[in-house]
């Protein structure tokens, strides 16, 4: 699916603040997924998980660059944008 389409979508599941929530891959051969926190400044804490709801080793890219290959948690942080007039 596009972005222009996920835009126009409504949400699949809304992130309670605060809270780790679990989310699991549709796979029939691997129990992994990811697991997502809102974070009180707005930003996110995320980890991939394999077999077990903890953070396991995957490498992570940014804008198509390796930027680490055994990160454990990723965190994104919230800068909102003013507007400009």
């Amino acid at each position: 699916m596009s972005w222009e389409k996920l835009l126009k979508k409504d949400s699949d599941l809304t992130l309670p603040r605060g809270k780790e929530v679990v989310l699991q891959a549709e796979d029939k051969d691997y129990e992994r997924g990811l697991l997502v926190k809102l974070l009180k400044n707005g930003g996110y804490e995320i980890a991939y998980w394999y077999d077990e709801h903890k953070p396991y080793p995957i490498e992570v890219l940014i804008d198509g660059k390796s930027i680490k290959k055994d990160a454990k948690k990723v965190t994104m942080k919230f800068h909102p944008k003013k507007e400009l007039k």
